[in-house]
Order: C-alpha cells, then structure tokens, then sequence
C-alpha cells in the first residue's frame, strides 16, 4: 500500500495531519474496512461503450461544454461520471473492459484534463460535493484494479478537493454531512486518521435535536432555515449518515447508541411513514416536487437496509418498509396507524392501512415552500394549508406540470391569472400566528387563521382538518377577499380514476367520488369539478427541465366562493376506501359526523360513533350543543374523548404558541369541570399537546 503525503494548504487554514505510517494498526484497518465497504456499496456493471466512442485524445469528451457554469444540470459533471463508469468496468471482472489498457490510459487522461480545466459550476453543491464525492469514489475505486492512478495526479487532485471541497464545520443538516463524505473519502485514501475522525463526527454531528437547521425536537426536519424539508434534504441527510453509519460498523468510528436511537425514530416515525407505496406526500420535499420522479422514494430502500444492521433492534420493521417501497408487498402492508402532528415543522399526518392524509401550514414561525435556483415557480400557495390525499401513493406521481396551480388540493385562493411569487425565492415565513394542531396520536386536528396582503390575493380565511380515522372533516369560516376574481376552496386534484362525468358545476351535491375516495358534503355548497386531459411543461415550473409537452387525465374538485367573498365558508368530509356508488352512498345515509359550529370564531365538529368531539376556538368563546357546553378563555384547539363516562379526556393545544394560561370548562348537563393547561415555560414545545383527565 502507498503511502501519499500532501502539503498543507495555507490559505484555507487545513493541514493533512499525520501520514499513514504514523496511523496506528487499528487505523489502518479502518482505512481498509471503509475503503472496501464504500467499494462495495457503488459497485456497478456499466454499458461503457458509446462513452468511450466520444473520448478524445486530449482527454476531454466531444459532447460536454466545459465552460458551461449553469447552477443546474452542469454540464461538465458528466466528465467525471463517466470517468466514475469507467473505473466500474476497469475493475470489474464480469465487465468486457476488466483490466482494459486503454480504458486505463483514458481514465488517466481524463483526470489530468479535469484537473488542468478545473470546470466550476455558480452553483456551489457541485464544487464542494458533487463533483468532490464522485472524484473520491473514483479515485477509492481505482485502487483495487490491476493498475492504479499514478501517485502525482492521485495526490494534487486530492490537494484541489482539499483546498476547493469546503470545510463541514461551516454548514449544518444535510450539507455537512455531504461535504464530510468526501473528506472521509480522501482521508481514506491519503491513510490520514485525524482527518478520518474529524470527517465521520461531522457525519453524526447532526444526528442531534437542534434548534437550528436539522432533526427537530418534534422528530421533523429543517433545511434552508425554518423550512420544512422531510424529503428532498432529508433524504440528503439520510443518505449519508447511513452510508457512513454501514461504512463504521465493526471499526472504531461506529454511530453511538443515543444517535442510532433518533435517526431511527426520524426514520421509522417521520420519513418513511410520510412514503405510501414508493411515494412521498409530495408537500414535504421542498422545491423538488418540480423536478421529474422526485416524489418516488424506490431508491431510498438503501437506508432502510442500512439500518436492518445498524439498528437491528427494529430490523423487522425496516424490512416491512423496503418491502413497500420495492412493491414485493403493497403500500398498506405493515402501515403505522394513528395520527401525528408536528407542532415545530407547522405539519399533521394520518396514517393508516386504508390511506394517508397531511396537511401543511406555514406561520410566523416556519418559512413557506421555497423556488430558489428558478425550481418550483408556482408553489405560492403551497404551504397555506395544502392536503396531500393517497391510497396507493401514485395519485400524484409526476402530476405537477399538468396541475392548475391555482388548485392545488386543501387550499383556499383566489383564481388569478398569474400565480403570484413570494419576494424571496428561498423561503420566506408565513403570516399566520394561529397555526397548529392537537393530536392524541390516534387522532387529531389541525387549525390554521391566516391573512395575505399581497394585492393580487388579499385574502383571510379561518380552517381547521378533524382527523377521526375513516373520514377527515374540513371546515373554512370567514373567508373574505376583494380581489376581482373567483375565490375556490380546491379538494383534491389529483389523477382521473374510474370517473366519467363531465366538467360541471353542481349547487347543492350530496358527494363525488373518484378513485375510491368520497368527497361529502354537509351543507350546501358550489361544488366545481373536471375530469378532463390537462397539459403542460416541466419547464413551467423548472426552467431547468424539459420543454415536452406532457399530458394527463385529471380529476379536479372544489368549492367556488364566488368574486370577492365575504365571510364565506365551506364544509366537506373526505371519505377514503369507497369502491362504489353505493358504498357511498350508504356512508351519506349513515354519516356519523354532526358540524356544530362553522364561524370565524368557533368551528366544532362531533363523531357520534366514536363519542369524539374537536372544536377550534379561534378566539375565546363558548361552543353549545344541547346539553354540552365547552367554553375556552382564550384561542386554541382541543378534543374531547368519553363525555358520556365519568372520566373524559381533554387534549389540548395552543396553536399561537403564546406560552400562557389557557382554561377550560366543560359541562355536561349538570356536571361542570374545569381545567387549567399551563404553557408557561414550555419553550419549543410550546406547541405540543396537553393530556388531562375530567371527571365528572
């Protein structure tokens, strides 16, 4: 084995540390374990050929711009990932070029051409990660074929990713855990034991609760500040603690206890219990819902085998999850049931065997779904209050450029021409105050009051979601607009199902059904829907992708408050796992749900099969229903469970966050109690739910 020792880099403040042959024995195996496993885990079989027919002499590609710099789809990357096919064939003894000469001599030429051109994209994630990871694994690669790079162009390529790649320390959540995969990669192979630790605590260092950027105390996650980000950076994150983590196993370096435990829960209750089948509720991955495929989450089955290992003490589980995301089994198998809402991230998610429902706000506390780097350019109203719907999890793949972004599902906005664009194209909060959930973990509701100024929307609304298990309410108060165009509440727009009626407006429908899922209504609506072809371009929403035309079957529902609304409302029922007309309608006949109030200060909803009560008191008040009475002395969002024994539940939440007093009373007839659930203190958890008992 060789040993390389690279000059310090004074201008960036690094130095290698200590050379191979000061490492101690264990260190050396370390360096060969990894090594090894990351081999291993990248090995491929590549169709190299028509590559090779566009090597030129000088060492480049006839095909690739090289003074290209574009921010997406850098178009020099693709040197190196050929580069990376190649050294996969090189040493592949089932490839037709195993031990090739020629594909040697290519590989050499191609780095010394990289290393003389030194391409630079403006967009720093292909400088300080992209382009230094795939050069690592590269480089790792090489080193177990016949023939090795030659020990100059090894050591000053590596000399470059040192000085160019960034430092970890600088960045946090998923950012640092990719820039510290290549300096492992490189301390790898410069057989440096000091950069090999300082590059794998800066893996695991995010694997923490923070308050910042990363794993949040209420199991979600953050990127790009306050920004809810469970795919899209989560799978980042992900992706490299658990390669690292599978990389450690058996060495010195192993991923501790505590940290196992929390990537697994993020894992196990967040991440994949936000896939149904192989896709991800497409509101939480950020500005890649503009990106083709990007809610499919097939490829994640890696981290999920991964963890088979690492954490073999839910090895089961994980291997439910790979099962449903490789469709050896279907998307309810094994499914988590219950209800979770996440009072950090500003997100509620049900789950069970027979769907999966969220629902996605955005306060003064959180920042709204982001379009930075030209992505993503209609997602003004993502985040106020959108719902993803699905039961086989494919309701929604690659919809997005087709969809009516004016429609998208859950949420209440004003028919404009132009979808309107926030000021800041990476994120900016949102305006509510009022923004949260209660949840007993089997059940819950989700509340959410908010106002937009912007003068081509100006519009406020008062909404809440009940999640009772077979049926979601959702209710809308004080709806109010002047702007000059129509103000729809959207249901769902989703993919055509078995449904053929036409495109109509109906006054007063009973419910809609389309692919097995109900849409009832309890009280008199305008109801809209289509059920037509609808087309457009993924370079509507990403200037980056294609231009094609796509086209699609689309199934729209919705509620039109008319132009210029006035304290408006709507109320509908999603009613899931309806295979027919009839079942339908028998559920109508036989609805357990009763709407007690729809105002823009109360909103209260009961479930008289399962003895439930929800009510959002979007100010303090009183909500009456015969004998009952609730009365909250100030704003907040609670549930009722088991009125008619002697000992009810109350769950609570103050989705303002205001860390104050709230009190309670409840009577029944002639039995009053009260209940006082102080949030004084409560911190980032001021958002959480409070349990109490009531006897009466």
């Amino acid at each position: 084995m060789r040993t390389l020792v690279l000059t310090a880099i004074a201008s960036c403040g690094l130095t290698m540390g200590a050379p191979y042959a000061h490492a101690s024995n264990a260190a050396q195996n370390d360096f060969e374990v990894f090594m090894q496993k990351i081999r291993n885990s990248v090995k491929k079989n590549p169709s190299i050929d028509s590559d090779l027919a566009k090597f030129k002499d000088d060492g480049s590609f006839a095909d690739v711009d090289y003074t290209n710099t574009a921010m997406t789809n850098w178009d020099p990357i693709k040197h190196i990932e050929r580069l990376q096919n190649f050294a996969y064939a090189y040493t592949n003894p089932d490839n037709k070029h195993y031990q090739d000469e020629a594909v040697y001599d290519k590989i050499v030429k191609g780095l010394e051409y990289w290393y003389a051109q030194d391409p630079e994209s403006d967009n720093w994630w292909h400088n300080q990660i992209s382009e230094p990871q795939k050069i690592g694994v590269l480089l790792i690669q090489m080193r177990s074929g016949k023939k090795q790079v030659p020990e100059d162009i090894e050591a000053k390529t590596l000399e470059r990713i040192l000085k160019d790649g960034g430092e970890p320390e600088k960045w946090t959540g998923a950012n640092r855990t990719d820039i510290a995969l290549h300096w492992i990669y490189r301390a790898c192979l410069t057989e440096n034991a000091a950069d090999l630790k300082r590059a794998i605590d800066n893996v695991f260092s995010p694997v923490e609760y923070t308050t910042g950027e990363g794993f949040q105390y209420d199991n979600s996650y953050f990127q790009h500040g306050t920004q809810l980000y469970i795919g899209g950076y989560g799978d980042e994150i992900l992706k490299g603690v658990t390669q690292v983590a599978s990389y450690a196993l058996g060495t010195s370096y192993e991923l501790s206890k505590d940290k196992v435990e929390l990537l697994s829960k993020f894992m196990r209750e967040t991440y994949y219990r936000s896939v149904r089948g192989q896709n991800m509720m497409w509101d939480i991955i950020g500005r890649s819902m503009s990106r083709p495929n990007a809610t499919k989450k097939q490829n994640t089955a890696i981290y999920a085998k991964r963890m088979i290992d690492i954490d073999p003490e839910h090895a089961e589980e994980f291997k439910n999850i790979v099962a449903r995301l490789n469709r050896k089994k279907p998307a309810d198998y094994k499914t988590r049931n219950g209800h979770i809402h996440y009072y950090i991230g500003d997100y509620s998610l049900y789950t069970s065997p027979s769907y999966a429902m969220d629902v996605r706000l955005a306060s003064t506390r959180t920042k709204k779904c982001e379009y930075g780097n030209k992505e993503n350019l209609k997602t003004y109203f993502l985040s106020y209050g959108c719902t993803c719907i699905t039961q086989t999890g494919d309701e929604y793949y690659n919809i997005f450029p087709v969809w009516d972004w004016r429609h998208i599902p859950g949420t209440t906005a004003p028919q404009v021409e132009k979808i309107p664009m926030d000021d800041k194209a990476w994120g900016m909060n949102g305006t509510s105050t009022f923004a949260g959930g209660v949840s007993d973990s089997i059940m819950g509701a989700t509340a959410f009051s908010y106002t937009d100024t912007k003068e081509e929307v100006n519009l406020s609304a008062k909404k809440s979601w009940y999640f009772f298990g077979d049926e979601v309410v959702c209710l809308g108060a004080g709806i109010s607009s002047t702007t000059n165009v129509p103000v729809h509440t959207t249901i769902n727009q989703c993919f055509l199902g078995a449904f053929n009626m036409n495109a109509k407006t109906l006054e007063h429908p009973n419910w809609i059904i389309n692919d097995n899922i109900g849409y009832l209504f309890p009280q008199e609506e305008k109801v809209f829907f289509t059920s037509q072809e609808q087309k457009g371009k993924w370079s509507d929403i990403n200037t980056s992708k294609s231009k094609k035309e796509e086209s699609h079957h689309v199934f729209t529902v919705g509620i039109d408050h008319g132009v210029a609304p006035k304290n408006a409302s709507y109320a509908y029922i999603v009613v899931p796992n309806k295979k027919s007309e009839k079942e339908m309608e028998t559920y109508y006949k036989n609805n357990p749900i009763e709407i007690l109030s729809n105002t823009d200060k109360i909103q209260a909803v009961r479930n008289t099969e399962d003895g439930v009560w929800m009510v959002t008191f979007f100010e303090a008040g009183t909500m009456k229903h015969k004998d009952l009475s609730v009365t909250a002395d100030k704003p907040c969002v609670l549930m009722v469970k088991d009125l008619t024994s002697k000992a009810a539940t109350l769950h609570i939440a103050d989705p303002g966050q205001t860390q104050t007093a709230i009190k309670v009373t409840i009577k029944n007839g002639k039995k009053e109690q009260s209940v006082t659930a102080d949030f004084a203190n409560t911190g980032i958890h001021a958002g959480a739910t409070k349990a109490y008992r009531m006897a009466f």
